[in-house]
């Protein structure tokens, strides 16, 4: 698999897994207002700790200076750009960078990511989700050490015996398929086995992706 492609798959895989539906304002607070709805995520741009972008897995059309907002959500983030991205000749993403507004246009202070920021650096570095203290230990250095932290997490975090067994089982497949053309399936295994306890492994979901184009 190219590396377009991988990366390709991993946009698709997390809009599937943790996507949210998008409502995109056109001429926001104006008599020509429209709006469509598309499904993406949002996060915190890897360059920029307080710039959040919202990714797409389709090129839509969405100007600088329309709004989006996760449905349901009272929050408003003003497009400052755009960007297809490309990889290989192969479209990945479409990547659109906000800035908060309040409800009538105007850019309110830095507010905390909409997800979980994480603060990656040397092995074994602490990370702490969404400022709470749960943290856990996460080793950089190599494959096996991820899947050693996500074992720990998971035998020491989840108390139904049935749910630990089934998870790490889900767990071992995943990690023996690393490299090679099942782990995407593995992935998805995984993730929906998972997917009740997600806040515990939220933080290694970044290394997972990246094996995908293994």
């Amino acid at each position: 698999m190219s590396v377009g492609r991988a990366h390709q798959t991993r946009i698709k895989i997390m809009v599937e897994q943790f996507g949210k539906t998008i409502i995109v304002h056109k001429n926001f607070n104006t008599q020509e207002a429209t709006s469509f709805e598309a499904r993406g995520f949002n996060e915190t741009d890897g360059r920029s700790s307080k710039q959040v972008i919202f990714q797409f897995d389709e090129q839509l059309d969405i100007p600088v200076g329309s709004v989006l907002q996760v449905k349901g959500s009272r929050d408003y983030w003003k497009v400052t750009d755009t960007e297809d991205v490309i990889l290989d000749d192969v479209f990945v993403s479409f990547d659109v960078r906000v800035e908060k507004i309040n409800i009538v246009g105007e850019p309110t202070r830095p507010a905390p990511s909409l997800g979980t920021t994480f603060n990656l650096q040397g092995t074994h570095a602490r990370v702490n989700i969404d400022s709470n203290d749960n943290s856990v230990n996460i080793s950089n250095q190599n494959t096996e050490n991820v899947f050693a932290d996500m074992r720990q997490v998971i035998q020491t975090q989840i108390q139904n015996e049935q749910e630990k067994t089934r998870i790490l089982s889900k767990l071992d497949e995943l990690e023996k398929s690393v490299g090679k053309k099942e782990f995407t399936q593995k992935y998805k295994d995984f993730i929906g086995t998972v997917a009740d306890h997600i806040s515990l492994i939220v933080t290694f979901i970044p290394y997972l992706t990246k094996m995908l184009g293994g």
